[in-house]
């Protein structure tokens, strides 16, 4: 959760998860979009490499926090 405030800010994440008014980041929301992330790329790299992934290269990090801001986008992201 922290990797994407600092990614793409603390507004965005409330705008996106907020889904009760309370002006707060959804911890529910953002792990399960987090979660999905993680099993996509551990999906793909699965096939070819141990998962999950220990250390997390900083590539597939960022990779996993796009896969995972698209995911909180309902309406498809921009």
């Amino acid at each position: 959760k922290q990797d994407l405030v600092e990614r793409f800010g603390e507004t965005e994440l409330i705008r996106l998860t907020d889904k009760a008014a309370a002006a707060t980041i959804d911890d529910a929301i953002v792990g399960r979009a987090l979660a999905d992330a993680d099993a996509k790329i551990d999906g793909y790299a699965g096939a070819r490499y141990a998962v999950p992934l220990d250390p997390v290269p900083p590539l597939i990090r960022q990779i996993a926090a796009a896969i995972a801001r698209y995911y909180l986008w309902e309406d498809g992201a921009p």
